[in-house]
């Protein structure tokens, strides 16, 4: 069994794996001020309420995009585990070959998610992690990490044009029911839902011209389903596609130091 920990900018999701299979997943709020204690006796309730024992964790591998809480979540899982974790990171046998300015200043979230991509997918292939940001990896041939593309997430531009006007309420976005939104409230979710989408459609066409080939599309994320029906390409859906490249990257490295 591995335990491994998804620290994001929202959330932090905690999966337990069997081999690339995601057995079992809990989540708590990102909360950047709280310390190792905190999180140590949070994440064992939420361990404990899906009946997972951390001491039987064969090992334990930490994923962040947050690096203030990189450490107190490590040492929580070290206390509960008695393992130390695992951090991802470029240094790590990841499987790919990185082709970009800067290979230690990319998103720990985006290694895991290329990762599996590479792994289990055609190449060249383009994935798309729909969170509070909403992030595009390009992996070529040959498991080649091109770069990508980093825009507001859908939840987080609603946020941001529901606080910086005055008449645009908050909303939850949905599937639509149409593509012409009749009211304010439709018309917000619509935008959002229907624009993401185009976006994805368009970069996605733009990145398959200049590679040459065609381009497989893997979204993941929680809005994934929401917004995949509006896309005109295919796009294929991996809801644990970042727990399986974490899986991935710790079968790799195990023997590696810690």
């Amino acid at each position: 069994m591995l335990l491994a920990v998804d620290i994001g900018n929202s959330n932090i999701c905690i999966g337990v794996l069997e081999g690339d299979e995601v057995c079992s997943t809990t989540r708590m709020v990102t909360r950047p001020r709280c310390t190792a204690d905190e999180y140590t006796a949070e994440l064992k309730f939420l361990l404990r309420r899906i009946g997972v024992d951390p001491t039987q964790a064969e090992g334990v591998i930490v994923c962040s995009v947050v690096p203030g809480l990189t450490r107190p979540l490590a040492d929580a899982c070290r206390r509960l585990s008695g393992k130390d974790a695992m951090l991802v990171s470029v240094r790590l046998d990841t499987g790919l070959t990185m082709d970009v300015d800067a290979p230690e200043r990319v998103g720990q979230d985006r290694i895991a998610d290329a990762a599996a991509a590479a792994a289990h997918y055609p190449l060249p292939c383009m994935t798309v992690d729909l969170g509070t940001a909403t992030t595009y990896n390009v992996i070529g041939e040959g498991g080649v990490f091109l770069g990508g593309f980093i825009v507001p997430g859908v939840q987080t531009s609603l946020r941001a044009i529901s606080a910086g006007t005055s008449q645009l309420p908050p909303i939850a976005p949905e599937s639509p029911a149409d593509l012409i939104g009749k009211n304010t409230v439709a018309c917000l979710n619509n935008g959002a839902m229907f624009g993401t989408a185009a976006q994805l459609d368009g970069l996605a066409d733009r990145v398959e011209k200049q590679l040459g080939k065609p381009l497989t599309v893997v979204a993941t994320g929680g809005l994934a389903p929401y917004i995949m029906p509006c896309c005109r390409r295919d796009v294929k859906y991996d809801a644990d596609l970042l727990f399986r490249g974490l899986a991935l990257l710790y079968r790799k490295n195990q023997k590696s130091p810690l």
